[in-house]
């Protein structure tokens, strides 16, 4: 996992120039500048990920592109049903008919992804350096390279935010519907307008422990789960929802914010409306890959990571608001604790390297 080690190191030093270094241009600072510090930050995640040819599900989206017709001959047999994406589906015989290949598929994807994130940590995180350490070593960049239809789907509603922190309702909801024709499990998003509510009151712990229940009796309430799926356009059976269980890491791992919010929730719970529904989106994150304990990982905790994000956000805001001591010591242990679990997730759990393989950017360019 050689490469990915480079990958961290570049984009947080990347980040770390944007955030500590304001640029200047004839002794004036430069906002310019400054900002493309974060462009290039974009262009080598975007390319370092779109430029692969295998790594998980790569190869499948490949191929099926490859297969696939072009507009407007898919118009011919085109489902509108949510379930089978009609909004993907659109877009991708759109860019084959404009000559894209397989390969610049992958890499339109990436950008789309990568820029929405960055972009959306850049403008909500109080430390964008720990917001990328976090990005790539655990929360989302990964996931970007394995769940393209997903992470297109979560990139578009990563954009409506803004109109929800605005209390723009009808714009929110529109883009999120369109967001839906990507991958309809983007409609949970919907319920962030319902979590304005401060964290650690009652509603707090109805969440917490509804996600418990449905954890210990899935077996039981999976025909609700399916019957829920099938809203949303996937026509699954209970069988695909039993099964092989998330990783007890990825569980830990994703309720590292909730535990701390508990831990200091003196210092850090308030009123700002912004901070309260971010911190329970990271909630619903370990709630879902809580019940994924009991389930099937592919399902769980996909449909977990359409919050990935937010721990990224909620975790440097955490640490902002504790004493100098605490922070620094949480700091370190924080940075610490995730490049071993960067480590374990990549070169014991699974093998990256054996996985992953990508062109140059030369090859791309038939240089």
């Amino acid at each position: 996992m050689g490469e990915l080690w480079i990958v961290l190191a570049i984009s947080c030093g990347l980040a770390f120039l944007s955030e500590k270094y304001t640029f200047a241009w004839n002794d004036r600072p430069s906002k310019v500048l400054n900002y493309g510090i974060v462009v290039l930050l974009i262009a080598y995640l975007s390319f370092f990920a779109g430029l692969r040819t295998g790594y998980n599900d790569t190869y499948t989206y490949m191929s099926g592109y490859k297969a696939m017709a072009a507009f407007p001959d898919i118009l011919a047999d085109f489902s509108w049903k949510l379930g089978d994406n009609p909004g993907f589906t659109l877009l991708n015989s759109m860019m084959k008919a404009a000559g894209f290949s397989a390969q610049t598929f992958v890499l339109t994807y990436s950008i789309l992804f990568v820029a929405a994130a960055v972009s959306f940590l850049k403008k909500y995180s109080s430390s964008f350096t720990l917001s990328i350490f976090l990005f790539v070593c655990a929360y989302g960049y990964l996931f970007s390279m394995a769940a393209i239809k997903q992470c297109a789907s979560i990139a578009i509603g990563l954009i409506a935010t803004p109109y929800l922190l605005k209390k723009k309702w009808i714009s929110y909801v529109l883009i999120i519907f369109f967001a839906a024709t990507f991958h309809p499990y983007i409609l949970l998003f919907l319920l962030m307008p319902f979590l304005r509510f401060k964290p650690w009151t009652r509603k707090t712990w109805i969440l917490l422990f509804t996600a418990v229940g449905a954890g210990l009796f899935l077996p039981q309430i999976i025909g609700t789960v399916v019957d829920a799926a099938a809203l949303l356009g996937d026509g699954y059976d209970a069988t695909k929802f039993i099964g092989e269980g998330v990783n007890i890491f990825r569980v830990l791992v994703a309720s590292v914010s909730v535990l701390l919010t508990l831990v200091f929730r003196r210092l850090v719970i308030g009123n700002d409306t912004q901070d309260n529904i971010f911190i329970n989106c990271c909630f619903l994150y370990a709630s879902i890959m809580f019940v994924g304990l009991f389930g099937t990982a592919n399902y769980f905790g996909r449909l977990a990571n359409y919050f990935v994000l937010f721990p990224a956000i909620v975790l440097p805001m955490i640490l902002k608001k504790l004493p100098i001591r605490d922070r620094h010591f949480l700091s370190i242990a924080m940075v610490v604790c995730y490049l071993i679990y960067f480590y374990y997730g990549n070169a014991i759990s699974e093998n990256f390297s054996q996985e992953f393989s990508r062109m140059t950017i030369w090859d791309y360019l038939g240089l």
